[in-house]
């Protein structure tokens, strides 16, 4: 089931978790975000101060509110393989208590940049990428 609430947020492209995660107990740990083709990618999620852990992996944040009532943007982007995120530039503020996403079955940069084209227009238009 996807949760729509309006055309173009993060909330549009979010699916229920698998359903052998959903049977195991799993279902915050892992999300399908549906691309523009329809096609669905498998994610888990990962604090976002931890993203260098995962080279070449595509990384999809929601929007947030930080300490203070500070929005923080919806992010798209991906760590290469030196674990260096690629994408609109971000601080560490930006990561501090966040949650990510992570697709880790895109193999190579070619991959990844097909993954990242079909994503991308299904986030608000804030979004940074």
């Amino acid at each position: 089931m996807i949760r729509r609430s309006s055309p173009s947020t993060f909330d549009t492209a979010c699916a229920d978790a698998p359903r052998a995660a959903a049977e195991l107990g799993l279902t915050d740990q892992y999300r399908y975000l549906l691309g523009r083709s329809g096609k669905r990618y498998l994610f888990s999620t990962v604090p976002a101060d931890r993203l260098a852990d995962y080279p070449c992996a595509i990384v999809v944040m929601g929007p947030d509110v930080g300490r203070g009532g500070r929005t923080k943007k919806p992010w798209i982007g991906e760590i290469d393989r030196d674990g260096k995120r690629r994408g609109a530039r971000l601080t560490n503020r930006d990561l501090a208590g966040r949650t990510a996403l992570v697709h880790l079955l895109a193999g190579d940069a070619a991959k990844r940049r097909l993954v990242l084209d079909d994503l991308a227009g299904l986030f608000a238009s804030d979004c940074e990428s």
